[in-house]
This record gives C-alpha cells, sequence and structure tokens, in this order.
C-alpha cells in the first residue's frame, strides 16, 4: 500500500500577515476559553481539503490544478471582521471573514470542486465557499460574546491571490505542521 499523506489546497499568507493577525488575536488567547488556537505560521486560506490521498493522487489533483491556475488571473482579497462558523449562536470556529474579490474567488473555488470531481476527486458537501482564515477552534461550546468583546480591530491587509498550494498535513500531538508539496502559479499574461 503506498504511502497515505492529508492533503489541502491552499492560498497561503505572507508571514507579516501572519504576525499581524496573532499580533490582534493575542487579547483572545487570553480567555478562558476551551479553544484550540491555530499557530500563526498555519495561517492560510484553505481552497479544499482531500483527506488522505495517495503520491500518485497528489500529483493527479497537481495537475489539475496546474490547468486551473493557467487560466486564473491574480486578484486581491482584504482581511475582514472577527466571525464564527457556523454562527455567533453556535460557534465552532473562530476566524476572519475575506472581502475583496471574493466573487472571483468563488468562482476559482467552484472550478476546482468541478475540475476536480471530473478527475475522480470527492466534491465537498457544501454548495457554496465561506471564505476565511481559521484563527481556533472549540473544543467545547463557546460564548461569542466573550469573543466580541474583548476583540481589538483585526488588519485589513491586501492579499494578493496569485498562486494556490498542495499542502501536505502531518497531525502531531501539538498540532498540524503544514509543508508545502507544490505552488501553482496563475497565468501573469
Amino acid at each position: 500500500m503506498s504511502e497515505q499523506i492529508r492533503a489541502f489546497t491552499a492560498v497561503l499568507l505572507e508571514p507579516e500577515l501572519q504576525q499581524r493577525i496573532s499580533d490582534c488575536a493575542k487579547p483572545l488567547y487570553k480567555l478562558p476559553l476551551d479553544v484550540k488556537w491555530v499557530e500563526k505560521n498555519n495561517f492560510h486560506l484553505t481552497l479544499k481539503f482531500f483527506g488522505s490521498l495517495s503520491r500518485e493522487d497528489i500529483q493527479k489533483a497537481v495537475t489539475q490544478l496546474k490547468i486551473i491556475a493557467g487560466q486564473e488571473k491574480p486578484f486581491y482579497l482584504q482581511c475582514g471582521e472577527l466571525t464564527a462558523l457556523p454562527n455567533s449562536s453556535h460557534p465552532r470556529v473562530i476566524c476572519l471573514s475575506l472581502k475583496g474579490e471574493v466573487d472571483r474567488l468563488q468562482f476559482l473555488w467552484q472550478r476546482i470542486e468541478n475540475t476536480l470531481a471530473a478527475a475522480g476527486f470527492p466534491q465537498e458537501k457544501r454548495d457554496r465557499f465561506h471564505p476565511h482564515i481559521t484563527l481556533g477552534r472549540f473544543r467545547s461550546r463557546g460564548n461569542w460574546e466573550d469573543i466580541a468583546r474583548n476583540a481589538g480591530p483585526f488588519p485589513e491587509d491586501i492579499i494578493l491571490v496569485d498562486k494556490i498550494h498542495m499542502m501536505a498535513s502531518k497531525l502531531t500531538p501539538r498540532g498540524p505542521i503544514y509543508t508545502p508539496l507544490a505552488a501553482i502559479p496563475f497565468s501573469q499574461e
């Protein structure tokens, strides 16, 4: 049996932006919440989570992603506001929303879903993509009011989306370790 790798596609953030987001989230880290906070160097925008794939399937997915990326032009997103998923009444995920050219991002997500499904990869069960940068996940029921009350302003930095990455995720007791497997640039024409 071939080695299985937990894989996902993502837009990676610049280290400076990861640091600014982490700095703004520091007041939240001090709250008595049952939250597993994401390490700052793991802040990213997930486009598709595959689960476990063989190296052959990863290469197959990268080949399809190269076709998509070759037809894409760079675009811009912007960090939005602190929010909860699925909602603030029943928060499971603490995250930053995204704004900017979100319609382009939605279109890219749909193309990735459709193209990879045609190549034999399972499609997501949802029909709409909710772009966000995950900051933390509640281990037990959380209190959104405490978070909203203690959250300061977050950076409204611009994010250039000019490539996507195929990533490996290795789970460890201290949290996941993400490793880029391939950087897939968009067309510059």
